[in-house]
């Protein structure tokens, strides 16, 4: 009789608790659809009524890029047209033409050709304008609309006409579209008989691949014994290029990145998998406000284990990963999934510890290496040696906004002779 009153007991339990959370997840539901009805009820009487004919694709767009930023500064909507800029400047390459554009006095400029690429050959040069494209005038045209016509389909032609100061009138050109590869690497150097020096700007598919052939080439051909990384204004990039280049530099097996989230998949730990490339070496990383990503994950890295002293200022502090989604309308949801952690623990996301308010905490994590040094816990990565970027005078600032500087040495390369009198005049 007691057994069967515990178990009608324990039946009525389970029945109470199941309709209490029946309830409480009808209830989310409920609001869920309640606001939902209420989005759409919003954008039919806007769509019918608003004093002027509004594109409700746009409006939809920009209500979610609103409701995402309210979450955190990385997670975003991206249209089709910005997901296929993302995917070019990660992977490294496109078609096109091989040069640096930018707007100046309203007209498309050529910034600078790149070496090796269809505009070089073409005679391009930096200064020069670009007034046409396919016949039509480029006057007060932007950035993101001249890439879209001159980017393509390799071994396909563009007609573009040019007018260098100087010039009577433009010149028509037709150009070959090719395969157009953007370095991760921008510069290697032998500084010294025995310091070589790599600058590498973002972390692509082929940072890695690119990182490794500049430290070979440097120690094999140059016969180096220390090495200085820079990743000064490097933004980053993918998190898994970010384990391959500090894997480099790391013993097999040392950790180099931890990830955490919600989800169980965003838990996961990335470790060297092969001993680094000629040895324990002296190596110096250059770093600043501009180091961000996965410049962070190898600046932290190399930090934590003691294996390179890390110069210049305070990273940016971008801890975070972003996953993509793929959407109905070929765009994709970037949302941040996890943070991520250096060896030594330190989750360095500036948005996080604002957020958290400890961005200011006093240091509480030790480097893993012998020397068991105090590292700034929260909000980005501290150097170990502070070198304050050079200020720019509030006139110079302005100059190079206006690319002043860039339209002299443009005049002065067209007439040196011209410029120079002008100038002591």
């Amino acid at each position: 009789m007691n057994k069967r009153k515990l178990t009608l007991g324990l039946l009525a339990i389970s029945l109470l608790t199941a309709t209490w959370v029946g309830s409480r997840l009808w209830a989310g539901k409920t609001n869920i659809y309640t606001s939902l009805e209420t989005f759409q009820r919003v954008l039919q009487i806007t769509r019918d009524t608003y004093v002027r004919e509004v594109a409700l694709d746009s409006m939809i767009q920009d209500a979610m890029k609103g409701m995402l930023r309210e979450l955190d500064p990385y997670s975003i909507y991206m249209t089709p047209k910005e997901f296929e800029g993302l995917n070019i400047s990660m992977q490294g390459e496109f078609g096109g033409l091989g040069i640096t554009i930018a707007i100046a006095d309203d007209w498309l400029t050529v910034i600078s050709p790149l070496e090796g690429t269809p505009a070089a050959a073409a005679g391009l040069q930096a200064g020069d304008r670009i007034v046409e494209i396919e016949d039509e005038s480029t006057e007060g045209i932007t950035t993101d609309e001249a890439v879209s016509k001159l980017r393509g389909e390799p071994g396909t032609d563009v007609t573009i006409s040019i007018w260098r100061n100087g010039w009577d009138e433009p010149m028509e050109l037709t150009i070959t579209r090719k395969i157009i590869k953007l370095n991760a690497v921008n510069y290697v150097a032998k500084l010294t008989p025995e310091v070589g020096y790599i600058k590498f700007s973002k972390f692509s598919r082929t940072a890695r691949e690119e990182v490794e052939e500049a430290i070979d080439s440097l120690f094999r051909k140059e016969g180096i014994e220390k090495l200085i990384l820079d990743v000064r204004m490097n933004s980053g990039g993918y998190l898994g290029e970010g384990v391959d280049v500090s894997d480099l530099f790391l013993e097999r097996d040392r950790e180099i990145v931890q990830t955490r989230g919600r989800i169980p998949q965003s838990f996961r730990t990335y470790r060297a998998h092969e001993d680094p490339l000629f040895g324990d070496y002296p190596l110096i990383v250059l770093a600043n406000r501009g180091s961000a990503s996965a410049a962070e994950i190898l600046t932290g890295a190399l930090q934590d284990w003691e294996r390179a002293l890390v110069l210049g200022d305070t990273t940016f502090g971008k801890g975070s990963v972003q996953t993509l989604y793929p959407l109905a309308d070929s765009g994709r949801l970037k949302l941040t999934t996890a943070h991520w952690y250096t060896p030594a623990g330190r989750c360095i996301d500036r948005h996080r510890a604002e957020i958290e308010g400890n961005g200011n905490e006093t240091p509480t994590i030790h480097t893993l290496g012998k020397r068991k040094r105090l590292l700034y816990a929260g909000g980005a990565i501290a150097p170990d040696v502070y070198v304050e970027t050079e200020k720019l005078l509030e006139l110079t600032r302005k100059f190079a906004g206006k690319r002043v500087f860039f339209a002299y040495a443009v005049d002065y390369l067209s007439n040196p002779l011209e410029v120079f009198e002008e100038a002591i005049t």
